[in-house]
């Protein structure tokens, strides 16, 4: 799904004060998150894919699966016809019937990991942690969507406020060595820590996107960022 984005230059026009500049990067992060939430989703499509032609011969999980992309296919449908909202609320009944009933199968894994996400979609976000949480889980053998799903967590408790807990699980990815989401938990938590007013592990996170991902689309954002830091400093 596109999406219209402000370059960077035009994000950092005017970097005078740190709440200026803090105000335009929780503005681009969030824009971000609708990008990092559904390409989770097309990871759980990509998983399912992978995962379920071993388990269609067995009759129990193809009757999971059948369940499972009907609901996902009237989400889909009806986020189109009417908001992201409406559509939580129109499939949340099938998707924790579905999650009830075969929790324990390889369908109703996707179905959790897919119901969070689309809880986060639409706001809820407390929904969206109580089922990311055992879909960590779910998950731990299949490192891109564990990964997805911690930063999930993360986001999802960075949303209701919860700075420590959304610290905790952006740490984890970022500690992470193989991760391909970990300049942006190390983005998240250097925002995080100036927040938390702890700014010598923020700058240490925005250092290492500095020394480590050169070719980030945080880059320039953070470059920007720690040089009016140390201008500040030297005045």
């Amino acid at each position: 799904m596109a999406t219209q984005k402000k370059s960077r230059k035009e994000l950092l026009k005017k970097p005078d004060e740190f709440m200026t500049f803090t105000g335009k990067l929780i503005h681009f992060v969030t824009d971000y998150q609708k990008q990092i939430s559904y390409f989770l989703c097309t990871v759980v499509a990509v998983a399912l894919v992978i995962m379920g032609y071993q388990f269609f011969a067995q009759r129990s999980e193809a009757k999971a699966f059948s369940m499972f992309e009907k609901a996902r296919a009237d989400y889909e449908t009806r986020k189109k016809a009417t908001s992201v909202e409406e559509a939580y609320r129109n499939v949340s009944a099938e998707f924790q019937r579905i999650i009830e009933n075969y929790g324990g199968n390889a369908a109703g894994k996707l179905a959790r990991a897919s119901y969070a996400n689309i809880s986060y979609n639409a706001g809820d976000y407390q929904k969206a942690i109580e089922l990311y949480k055992p879909a960590l889980n779910d998950f731990k053998d299949h490192p891109l969507v564990y990964n997805f799903i911690l930063s999930g967590l993360g986001y999802a408790y960075q949303q209701m406020g919860d700075d420590r807990n959304a610290v905790m699980y952006f740490e984890k990815v970022a500690s992470i060595s193989d991760s391909n989401i970990r300049d942006e938990a190390l983005f998240n938590l250097g925002l995080l820590y100036e927040r938390l007013g702890d700014r010598d592990k923020s700058s240490q996170a925005f250092q290492q996107i500095l020394s480590n991902f050169p070719n980030s689309m945080y880059f320039d954002i953070v470059e920007e960022k720690l040089s009016g830091k140390d201008q500040d400093s030297s005045s």
